[in-house]
């Protein structure tokens, strides 16, 4: 009702309705300057960004109408800015503040007369009478939960040109001020708020879909590829924010884009990376360089950058020479940024650069300005760094972990440091630090404070960890948690986590033997051996005085990885009577299949006549390598549980011919695929783990090898499908009635052309009734050559196709996506015929018929009595009523009911059939 009422009024003012003026624009909203308290500060302020012709200043807007979404009527806002682009356009701004009754979601909008003439994609290019709407919903938040609230901005101008045939790329360099993530989509521009243009196309659809127009939904960034018509066209996007994955406000831009008949390509852009990640307080720097095409060879560039990261105000970005005139390329300029600890965030700043030539101001074409311009976007996300100089003490029973302070991100305002969290696991983990990953997620690490500390012992942060067993070697990392704070309360939102510290491993005093080596040395399905090794329990943590011998260490094992306790049976014992007596601490167990099965060992001591040993024994297992050969190639993965931690392995190979075992790649990562291979002959491998227990006094390079394995590579691998097309009858336009011509037209890629995959011989063909049926064979074909096949459908040309392609060794890829044909259905009839005797026109028949299965045919006579009805499709009425009788000359009238051949069965025809009939018997 608002709308009608708005038009009505506008069409009070004629003069008006034929002018042109809005191009572009949007409304941005910033929350309460102070939102610490919802209940008493409700007030935003909202700005609404139009572009408009500077020409057309019969209808300069100096106000306009605001409705803030809290009730039906509007206000009305004074411009507060304006300045010119170029190209006779200007940028006009309307701020104005408004006080919310409370929290809640609003839908914030304007409306204004008249869109730009001549825009291509809207109302087939009668656009000049179509207002001019944009909105955006903001969500004014209780800010205790959630924090305080601002719409997504934009930085980038609205108004770009392109030339046919050229890609045409744009950016609006969203930011949002809270730090909430983005997401992009397309939208229909709107003609008043909440109701799109009903006639518009996006810009690649206006005639035909020509071309391919994409927003990339995480960076905005709009790809046209590439324009194929002169002419003026308006896009609109949606510009949508999230805070913890809960949907928060949504902006609408509307936008303007210039297709010139022209030949240019847009300048190039050079930049080293789309993607970085700092730690606060580092400093980034990189050039980007700004060329025109080498076919442009007259051509100047300008250069420019925006974004988030230009704005901030103790330590804005720089772009340096500052100098945005059009310059001879290439064009460099270094971008320069150190950010702090008050700008790390979860979510990446984007910086948009921006390259335009002088195109336009140098070639007879049109009357614009400037030129083609290409846009690409740098994100950067800056992580909180991890605490430092991590320690470990052992006291008792207990480790003692400190580390750093004050810690690098505890001195600002906003975010606050929270505090810290520890992390332990049995075993290292020394990953390298990647700058993008924060926390410790997936690092097989566990969380052992319940909350974040800021315990203190002295001048460093500390923590006692009180759950730790002898013998068993413990690494510990550390992790800093920072929370934005919501204005000058004392709540919080977001927890931003740092990067983890580096790691440090301790172990308790050990008063039992350690494992160091389970390495297979022969491998035989009987005749396996495998080498096992230990050390002896510390003298001291063992306290020898208390624990007078004899010393027993019991040697058992079990089979497979990770045996129960009770499974492992005792395969050596060695017995001293004093501590310091030699005694073995290596044993080398026969008579093992260590071609199919990997071994568990553990050793324990049992001291005077105890009945249990000293401690928990750390059992260890074998690595054990498991292989599938494959074409060309051969896939390897392995497995191990041992107490000690294997940071890397190198894959030792005996290939075909040779009689020793060579290193082919070292690995972080227990799988490996050899390539390059040859089908048919036999390859050996072993692999050799290196391990480390990452603790001082203990050996850190553990070497252990798996069994021997070896594999013959075979062609196991299928191609890839092909992509079908099919042009059925209907498709080709031709007479449904000649039964030559009731066929599909089968044609289909090959894998070579989809994949590059060059190893196929022919195809196979598969067709289903119906969408839901079962595909069948129904040909193969043994030629890769042949592109094309002409399928005749037993019972019509509705159905599914699918095809397949198979190599020489027979093995068939995965089906297509199926392609689906269906009828067209055509049912015609006469309006006379001549039931008289002399052999011509004697039946009243389809005079055209294809695709029908039955009809429900009814005739009637001039008073609407029923004389006839069939159900034969061919009809065949030989002029006599039901009982055989003839009837007369003269006009009767039909009704029929056509049941169609359709792909998804037999199904009664849209509109029932009807009309007259002349019976003419001569009388």
């Amino acid at each position: 009702m608002r709308t009608l009422i708005a038009l009505l009024c506008l069409l009070g003012l004629p003069a008006l309705l034929l002018a042109t003026h809005n191009r572009a624009g949007e409304i941005i909203v910033r929350g309460p300057a102070d939102c610490s308290d919802v209940s008493t500060n409700t007030t935003v302020r909202a700005t609404i960004i139009t572009y408009t012709e500077i020409i057309q200043t019969e209808v300069d807007r100096d106000s306009l109408v605001i409705n803030w979404g809290d009730s039906d009527v509007g206000e009305t806002i004074r411009r507060t800015d304006r300045f010119p682009i170029g190209n006779g356009i200007q940028r006009n701004e309307y701020a104005a503040s408004h006080r919310y009754a409370g929290a809640g979601t609003y839908f914030i909008s304007f409306l204004d007369q008249n869109r730009v003439a001549n825009v291509e994609n809207i109302e087939n290019g009668s656009s000049v009478n179509i207002p001019f709407s944009v909105y955006t919903i903001y969500k004014l938040t209780n800010q205790a939960p959630l924090g305080c609230n601002s719409s997504p901005e934009l930085s980038q101008i609205p108004i770009e040109s392109a030339c046919i045939g050229s890609v045409w790329t744009h950016n609006p360099g969203a930011f949002d001020v809270d730090g909430d993530s983005l997401a992009f989509e397309f939208t229909v521009p709107q003609r008043a708020p909440r109701e799109p243009i009903a006639n518009y196309l996006l810009p690649n659809e206006v005639g035909g879909s020509t071309s391919t127009l994409t927003i990339n939904e995480s960076t905005g960034q709009i790809t046209w590829n590439a324009p194929a018509l002169p002419g003026e066209y308006n896009l609109a996007f949606m510009v949508k924010s999230f805070r913890n994955g809960l949907p928060f406000d949504t902006l609408i831009r509307d936008m303007q884009i210039f297709v010139q008949e022209c030949n240019n390509d847009p300048p190039e852009l050079e930049l080293p990376t789309e993607e970085i990640c700092v730690v606060a307080g580092e400093l980034i720097e990189f050039d980007v360089i700004a060329s025109a095409p080498l076919t442009d060879v007259e051509q100047l560039v300008i250069l420019e950058a925006s974004g988030q990261p230009f704005d901030t105000t103790d330590n804005p970005a720089t772009f340096l020479p500052q100098d945005s005139t059009y310059q001879t390329d290439p064009y460099t300029r270094r971008f320069s940024w150190r950010p702090n600890c008050s700008q790390v965030s979860n979510q990446p700043y984007f910086v948009v650069f921006r390259a335009e030539d002088n195109f336009f101001d140098i070639s007879p074409v049109g009357d614009q300005q400037g030129g083609l311009s290409t846009v690409q976007s740098v994100s950067i996300r800056v992580v909180p760094p991890p605490p430092e100089d991590l320690q470990l003490v052992a006291d008792d029973d207990a480790i003692i972990l400190s580390w750093e302070k004050p810690y690098a991100c505890e001195e600002q305002a906003d975010p606050i440091l929270l505090g810290f969290d520890v992390y332990r696991r049995l075993g290292s983990n020394p990953f390298p630090i990647d700058t993008c990953i924060t926390g410790l997620d997936g690092r097989g690490y566990t969380q052992i404070t319940l909350d974040e500390t800021l315990e203190m012992d002295g001048d460093r942060y500390v923590f006692v960890d009180m759950d730790a067993a002898p013998g068993r070697t413990y690494c510990y990392r550390v992790v800093a948690t920072l929370s934005r704070r919501i204005g000058d309360s004392n709540f919080t939102f977001e927890d931003i986590e740092s990067l983890t510290s580096d790691e440090v491993c301790l172990q308790l005093d050990r008063d039992l033997p350690l494992l160091t080596k389970v390495d297979v040395i022969e491998t035989d399905a009987s005749d396996g051996q495998i080498d096992v090794c230990w050390l002896l329990p510390d003298p001291e943590a063992l306290d020898t005085l208390d624990n007078p011998g004899p010393y027993n260490y019991v040697l058992s094992r079990a089979d497979g990885q990770g045996a129960a306790p009770g499974e492992f049976t005792t395969v050596a014992t060695f017995t001293t009577e004093f501590f310091g007596q030699e005694v073995d601490t290596c044993f080398t167990d026969t008579d093992l299949n260590t071609s199919e099965t990997a071994y568990t060992y553990r050793i324990e001591l049992f001291v005077g006549d105890d009945d249990e040993a000293t401690g928990e024994a750390l059992p260890g297992s074998s690595v054990f390598l498991n292989g599938t050969p494959t074409d060309e190639a051969n896939d390897l993965s392995w497995s191990a549980l041992v107490p000690w931690t294997n940071i890397e392995y190198e894959v030792l190979r005996r290939g075909p011919g040779e009689t020793e075992f060579t290193s082919v790649a070292t690995v972080l990562d227990p799988s490996y695929r050899d390539e390059g291979l040859n089908n048919g002959e036999e390859y050996c491998y072993i692999i050799s783990a290196l391990g480390t227990y990452s603790v001082d006094n203990l050996p850190d390079s553990l070497v252990n090898r798996s069994q021997e394995l070896c594999l013959i590579p075979v062609d196991n691998v299928p191609p890839c499908p092909p992509v079908l097309m099919v042009e059925s009858p209907c498709d080709r336009e031709v007479d449904c009635t000649v039964a030559e011509n009731l066929f599909n037209n089968l044609s289909w890629t090959t894998p070579a052309l989809e994949c590059g995959d060059e190893d196929f011989a022919g195809y196979r063909i598969y067709f289903a009734a119906g969408v839901d049926a079962e595909p069948a064979q129904i040909v193969q074909l043994n030629d890769e050559d042949q592109l094309s096949y002409d399928d005749f459908p037993q019972n019509g040309i509705t159905g599914c196709y699918r095809i397949s392609a198979f190599d020489a060794n027979g093995n068939e890829s995965e089906l297509s996506e199926p392609v689906c044909v269906t009828n067209c259905p055509i049912y015609e009839l006469p309006n006379a015929f001549t039931p008289n005797g002399d052999g011509q026109n004697e039946l009243f028949v389809p005079t055209s018929r294809c695709f029908v299965e039955r009809v429900e045919f009814k005739i009637f006579n001039r008073w609407g009595q029923l004389v006839y009805e069939t159900e034969d499709p061919a009809l065949n009425w030989s002029g006599n009523n039901s009982g055989g009788d003839a009837l007369a000359s003269g006009t009767y009238y039909y009704m029929a009911t056509v049941f169609e051949q359709r792909l998804d069965g037999i199904v009664p025809s849209a509109e029932p059939l009807s009309g007259y009939i002349e019976l003419i018997r001569g009388e």
